[in-house]
């Protein structure tokens, strides 16, 4: 790898060197042993600080890059051998001078003056490399369903509940002291949606140097409240925090260095394989022409195996199966930004007078992915997707125009656009914490879920420490109002409490169902004006009682033992006749 470094550095500064060859010739010409001596330390000095700094940096190799270093380079060059002239009493040598490093010094700014504005030139092209299907129709979008024919049920824990669960199981790791946990990725293992957290150094050289690889990684079922962090001992020697050779980044750049790929910059993430193999994951993309703008028509992705160091490219649809993650958050962010603000140029976006023209946004700090926090995994036919809510650019607005979401397998983008009133999460997040305002307790990461064909935002409340407390869930297209909102402390009855609030859906068909008798015992239940909904321990199914038919319906509770007849249609029940308080009964007596 060291050799490469110096064949990279070489590349970058190669310009840099040529005040430094005019120098050792003239010396060479002139017999003048101390000067060529001076210059070839002085110039080797700088090199190797050159070098080093490229070993740190690990800049990307693309042409505006390389000319910028270069000018960089060159400037610094003819400044230290004019000084080494200068000492020397060498004032015959006149084509190293102040005029000359001013000279190059003119031509670097002009140079980025240059291509800056080709880089604003070529914002829509860039725009337009995003894939993006477009739809007039939500019902359509990727997000998870829930209705009589799904059994899925709405529960994510959030990122930071995670980070907290993590750091409390962290003490069971050897050596815990020298490890933090700063990296989450979810992703699908076995089929179920998890988190995956490797242990990363603290940062001390010196503890890195003793140990030189890490014990494993941390696994966290992502949907469900009551999932316990469980350790996964798989010693890792090529991480992001390792050093030198060691570290993840550096690893994968020396593969993909002098390829016409770049790397985004951002830290490699960890993912694992269907039999718990780690791997660093890191995304590459093509840019347009001699411009700093990506091409998302051309991206691959880079697999570094985090024990052997072995670092393998595949094209997007040749990927390993297990492989989710192969467009980063990161990269996912720039399509959505680029798509939806900048597809019909810079000047209309972001110009002064610019139309604004179709522009829209996504809604920043709503997230826990990507450059702003606006991106949340979301996981929809086996496949994650990263979700973002789309809003005007005029802040005074709080509706929602419309979802983008982008397929973390392929890179493909979408975007739905919402035709009725609906709240942004950041609103959503607002209202649920003033419904929740007495308990002091913060929202975290709103969900978008298709519930019985309606969007609803379901969010999280956790308290101070980032312990879940409870679920809210509302109607996108609502107010915040008591009929679209329900409160509750499972995923289950707030599912059940928010059904109730609309007739719909839980009504049964006319002519559908079949009587049945039921019996058991009351798990959760909601009581309105005109009926009771409640669900019984070990049935999912939805019952509802008419006040209107069973008045005394309006005194059951949680916990009573009820007796009844139902029309049972699919995962509903409506009450029809025989209703028995068991319960009330044997207490009256």
């Amino acid at each position: 790898m060291e050799l490469l470094f110096f064949k990279i550095t070489f590349i970058f500064v190669f310009a840099g060197l040529i005040p430094a060859v005019g120098v050792v010739g003239y010396s060479i010409y002139k017999k003048d042993h101390i000067l060529a001596v001076t210059s070839l330390i002085a110039n080797g000095i700088l090199f190797l600080a050159a070098y080093l700094t490229v070993f740190m940096l690990v800049p990307n190799q693309y042409f505006v890059s390389i000319v910028m270093w270069n000018l960089i380079s060159l400037i610094v060059s003819l400044g230290v051998n004019m000084l080494i002239l200068d000492f020397q009493g060498n004032d015959d040598m006149n084509f190293i001078s102040l005029s000359s490093v001013s000279a190059v010094f003119a031509v670097l700014i002009i140079f980025g003056v240059f291509m800056f504005a080709i880089r604003l030139g070529s914002t829509k092209n860039s725009a337009n490399t995003v894939e993006t299907k477009v739809s007039q129709q939500v019902n359509k979008a990727p997000m998870p369903v829930i209705s009589s024919k799904n059994k899925e049920v709405a529960v994510a824990n959030s990122v930071k509940t995670v980070k907290a669960q993590i750091q409390n199981s962290l003490s069971n790791v050897p050596n815990s002291n020298v490890y933090d946990v700063d990296h989450l990725r979810v992703q699908t293992y076995r089929g179920k949606m998890v988190y995956i957290a490797p242990l990363d150094f603290d940062g001390s050289y010196f503890r890195y140097r003793h140990y030189k690889k890490v014990d494993g990684y941390f696994i966290v079922d992502a949907t469900s409240k009551n999932a316990k962090p469980k350790f996964v001992k798989r010693e890792m020697k090529y991480t992001p925090s390792a050093y030198f050779g060691h570290d993840a980044y550096r690893k994968i750049y020396s593969k993909v260095a002098g390829s016409l790929y770049s790397m985004d910059g951002n830290t490699p993430q960890l993912e694992i394989d269907d039999s718990g193999k780690p791997y660093y994951i890191s995304t590459l993309y093509k840019r347009i022409g001699v411009s700093n703008r990506p091409n998302f028509h051309y991206k691959k992705v880079a697999v570094l195996d985090a024990e052997t160091g072995s670092v393998r490219i595949y094209d997007l649809n040749n990927k390993p199966e297990w492989l989710d993650i192969a467009v980063d958050p990161t990269v996912s962010s720039w399509q959505i930004k680029s798509w939806g603000q900048e597809r019909k140029g810079w000047w209309n976006a972001y110009g002064i007078g610019g139309s604004r023209e179709g522009v829209i946004k996504s809604v920043s700090k709503a997230g826990t992915e990507g450059t702003d926090q606006q991106l949340t995994p979301v996981l929809f036919n086996k496949h994650i997707y990263y979700f973002a809510s789309m809003t005007s650019t005029n802040s005074k607005q709080t509706s929602v125009l419309g979802y983008m979401y982008v397929n973390a397998a392929n890179g493909k983008t979408y975007y739905y656009r919402e035709k009725n009133d609906a709240m942004t999460p950041e609103r959503a997040s607002s209202l649920a914490e003033n419904r929740m305002k007495q308990t002091q307790w913060k929202s975290s990461m709103p969900l978008l879920y298709m519930i019985d064909g309606k969007p609803t935002w379901i969010v999280s409340m956790l308290d101070d420490n980032g312990a879940f407390m409870s679920y809210v869930y509302l109607l996108a297209s609502g107010n915040g109002t008591q009929s679209t909102v329900a409160v509750g402390t499972d995923a289950k009855s707030t599912l059940a409490k928010y059904r109730s609030l609309f007739d719909s859906s839980t009504a049964i068909p006319t002519g559908k169902g079949k009587i049945s008798n039921v019996e058991g015992n009351i798990y959760r239940l909601n009581i309105n004006a005109t009926k009771v909904s409640f669900i019984l321990n070990g049935d999912s199914k939805i019952y509802t009682l008419s006040l209107k038919e069973f008045p005394k319906g309006q005194f059951v509770q949680a916990g009573d033992n009820v007796k009844f007849e139902a029309n049972i249609y699919q995962k509903s029940g409506d009450v029809k006749s025989e209703f028995e308080n068991k319960t009330i009964t044997e207490e009256n007596k």
